[in-house]
């Protein structure tokens, strides 16, 4: 029985490691140094759903509740970076009228269902996938919040921070 030598057993896997090379090159180009990528579309793209519309907070007892459950819950995770009280950790301030990325239902909607992966928030503050209701209550408990004050807020970043204007 005849035996492969060691340089013919290890050419495959060099050339399979140039090919994985090449194709992180590709890869951190497309999505990294285009403003546009050439092919493809970002992962933050691809997880935004075709424009919800017109949503409107709820306000009844029983969506706020659910809402409340939700963010302060084990299984989303939301109170670990933005506090119990809203008032910013990791995450901004939910409670003033300074935001970073849009403070209308539609664009809390969306922030929660995309999240900010680069920032370190998750679609849906963890793999936890929720339903449309269930992100629509965690948005509503968030906005019911507004003005609360809470003790040691996170400070307003003014160079990020915009007025928000519902």
């Amino acid at each position: 029985m005849k035996r492969m030598s060691d340089e013919r057993r290890k050419k495959p896997l060099l050339y399979a490691f140039y090919v994985v090379i090449a194709l992180a090159a590709v890869y951190v180009v497309n999505y990294h140094v285009l403003s546009t990528p050439f092919f493809g579309k970002t992962p933050v793209e691809t997880a935004r759903p075709e424009g919800a519309t017109g949503l409107v907070a709820l306000t009844d007892a029983a969506s706020l509740s659910a809402g409340e459950a939700i963010f302060m819950g084990q299984r989303n995770l939301c109170h670990t970076c933005h506090r119990k009280d809203l008032g910013g950790l990791v995450g901004p301030n939910l409670t003033d009228d300074m935001w970073r990325d849009g403070c209308t239902v539609d664009q809390m909607v969306q922030n929660v269902k995309t999240g900010f992966p680069p920032k370190g928030m998750l679609p849906f503050g963890s793999t936890q996938r929720l339903t449309d209701q269930e992100v629509l209550e965690v948005v509503s408990f968030v906005i019911s919040k507004q003005g609360s004050n809470p003790k040691n807020p996170k400070p307003i970043d003014p160079t990020r921070d915009k007025p928000c204007t519902r």
